[in-house]
């Protein structure tokens, strides 16, 4: 049975979160309890204590990170960034604030997809990035997200793989399994399979149960058709574990799983594995064009 002590705190979150004025949560109350409705998928639910939080505590930055991170992940881009950007003013040399407002700026670009707004919140995002990365060099999240901005991005945004190579190289002196793991997916954007396999194999060699480094050596098999088994069995491994927000999802899993049986010439398995994908993930463009090629007549 908890202590009282426990029960007490317990009771002060639930009144605090259900909307009965009985106690008053401490800040750090609402940041630890936002932070589990995220990790349990309950992003929706954190919304609220945070707005008032954030009203309540206007310089609490990372109230209002947390919060921006909240709207981003319920696509309120533009809210995240409006939310940010004052907190820029008086906190120019925060890498964290700035990391969060580069990223909400380079994901809201990605998502307008063209015209000169994506491109002038690209390259503002990309600049914040960087200037966070030049503050806090050691903060792999920052040097993951510039690498995959200059690896998506088209030249006139930005992209440009040269410097991903460079943040790779970084990123590799901080954790060698992650920077093994990014320059593999450069690897394979360049279709240089037998490199980018062998940098998985290194990857997972150090650190057998990454999830990354399985799903991106599953990529890696479903865009070359190299060592199939050890592609479907590095994404069956991957069923087997939770991702984390920030890593592919099961739908991404499944997607390779139906390109590898594709390249074996099973349609029945193809087939089964974007249709799994797709319940997973409805809003997934790519499988659903995939299932009509393997449904259809040979």
């Amino acid at each position: 049975m908890p202590s009282p002590p426990a029960i007490l705190r317990f009771a002060v979150l639930l009144f605090a979160f259900s909307g009965v004025a009985l106690a008053v949560p401490t800040s750090a109350d609402i940041l630890s309890e936002a932070r589990r409705l995220i990790a349990d998928s309950r992003v929706p639910e954190a919304r609220g204590p945070l707005t008032d939080l954030v009203a309540r505590e206007p310089g609490n930055l990372d109230a209002r990170i947390l919060l921006a991170d909240v709207l981003g992940r319920i696509h309120r881009r533009e809210e995240a960034i409006e939310l940010l950007k004052p907190a820029l003013k008086d906190n120019a040399a925060n890498a964290g604030l700035l990391g969060a407002y580069g990223g909400q700026c380079l994901l809201l670009a990605g998502e307008l997809g063209g015209g000169f707004r994506a491109l002038l919140l690209a390259r503002r995002g990309r600049d914040a990035m960087e200037k966070a990365v030049a503050l806090a060099p050691g903060m792999i999240s920052l040097r993951e997200g510039l690498i995959e901005f200059y690896r998506q991005a088209p030249s006139l945004a930005g992209g440009d793989l040269d410097k991903a190579r460079s943040h790779a190289a970084a990123l590799t002196k901080l954790d060698p399994v992650r920077g093994a793991v990014w320059s593999a997916s450069i690897l394979i954007d360049e279709k240089r399979y037998a490199e980018a396999l062998a940098a998985c194999d290194a990857a997972l060699a150090a650190r057998p149960d990454d999830y990354v480094a399985l799903f991106i050596l599953g990529r890696t098999v479903s865009e070359s058709g190299l060592r199939l088994d050890d592609g479907e069995a590095a994404l069956r491994r991957c069923l087997e574990r939770t991702p984390k927000t920030s890593e592919p999802d099961h739908a991404g899993v499944y997607y390779r799983l139906g390109m590898i049986a594709e390249k074996r010439g099973d349609r029945a398995a193809a087939r089964a594995a974007y249709e799994r994908c797709i319940a997973e993930r409805p809003t997934f463009d790519g499988p659903a064009e995939a299932l009509k090629r393997v449904s259809e007549n040979p």
